[in-house]
């Protein structure tokens, strides 16, 4: 009786091997000469990362530039350089050499030149002509002042002189007022004007 030898056949096993992630391959060429970060949203954008920077180089040129400007001018750069040009003007014989007065019959003719002369600079381009109209202003005859330019040379002061009414006694003190009571100037009772005498 023949006897039968049992074999045995090896089971087969799964070998599970873990999935090999693929490089992608390094492309050969020029490295990004970008000094801007790696930012994940620049690849969302639509521009190249030349245009960027270039943009971003602008910007800030910008930025300089307004900052120099500001600085400039709140140290007083402007007002330096006006002033220098106007001085260059009055060399190049834009500077007050007349005065011309206008409408001037009783007030002081001296007082008038005096003030409208009193200049920090001679130069036309710097005469003060409102600081002239409002020192002539404080004088009881001038019940208005025009003061203006007339190129190259002369300063026009046009003066529009109140209308002596009444001699004003006061503390036994004699004074010219005009209809509204402003004081012009003081009498001499030895020359008084033919005008009504108001007392007290």
């Amino acid at each position: 009786m023949a006897t039968r030898t049992a074999t045995r056949v090896p089971s087969r096993t799964k070998v599970t091997r873990k999935p090999t992630r693929k490089t992608a391959p390094k492309r050969a060429g020029r490295k990004s000469k970008s000094w801007l970060p790696k930012m994940t949203f620049l690849d969302r954008v639509p521009m190249s990362e030349t245009f960027i920077d270039r943009a971003i180089t602008g910007l800030t040129v910008v930025v300089i530039g307004v900052a120099a400007a500001g600085f400039a001018w709140m140290s007083g750069m402007p007002g330096y350089i006006g002033a220098e040009m106007a001085q260059a003007a009055g060399r190049a014989g834009f500077a007050v050499k007349r005065v011309e007065l206008t409408g001037l019959e009783r007030m002081d003719r001296l007082t008038v030149y005096n003030i409208a002369l009193d200049q920090h600079s001679m130069a036309m381009p710097l005469v003060d002509l409102e600081k002239v109209r409002s020192q002539l202003m404080r004088y009881g005859w001038v019940a208005d002042a025009r003061v203006s330019r007339r190129l190259p040379d002369t300063l026009v002061v046009d003066i529009v002189e109140r209308k002596p009414a009444a001699i004003w006694q006061n503390n036994k003190k004699l004074s010219l007022i005009d209809a509204s009571g402003v004081v012009l100037e003081r009498v001499n009772p030895d020359s008084m004007p033919a005008l009504p005498i108001l007392v007290g």
